[in-house]
């Protein structure tokens, strides 16, 4: 057990990169230490970290921690609005859905976390949508979800 205090200085919100792979891109994966993970994957041929561009303001991390009968769970949701649309960006979003995925996410503190294991990784789903007013939004809110059996490590490489 430990206090839980506050450091002052900068504590700003929002996150400035979301970034995917699906498992099955992954080579390797390190385990995370207790102080964080400080080794990159290794990638399958053909695969990297894809960027996922999301409007300002619409980057969302949450993770929730929860019991159940076998202990521990955090529930962690990323979403963001991709705006646009056309066929290639359709075809390629279908396609996601069909894959599950390892993420890294950084916030606009400058922390990054990776969420997802080589056992335990995320769904994707997507929704299209066209607001009524000129001025609104048009395009696709994308969220990876999934629950995990540990914390997401942060990243220190």
């Amino acid at each position: 057990m430990t206090d839980l205090t506050f450091d002052n200085g900068n504590n700003i919100a929002g996150n400035s990169l979301i970034r995917f792979v699906p498992v099955v891109g992954i080579q390797a994966l390190p385990t995370p230490a207790t102080g964080g993970l400080t080794t990159a994957p290794t990638f399958q041929a053909g695969y990297r970290w894809f960027t996922c561009y999301g409007t300002e303001g619409t980057k969302n991390y949450q993770e929730q921690q929860s019991m159940d009968d076998n202990g521990s769970l955090w529930s962690i949701t990323v979403s963001l609005f991709l705006p646009g649309d056309d066929q290639i960006r359709r075809r390629a979003l279908a396609d996601m859905t069909r894959h599950r995925f390892i993420l890294e996410v950084e916030d606009n503190a400058g922390l990054m976390r990776r969420v997802g294991t080589m056992t335990e990784t995320l769904e994707f789903n997507y929704t299209f949508g066209i607001d009524a007013q000129m001025g609104g939004r048009r395009g696709y809110t994308l969220s990876f979800k999934q629950s995990f059996t540990e914390a997401p490590p942060l990243l220190h490489y």
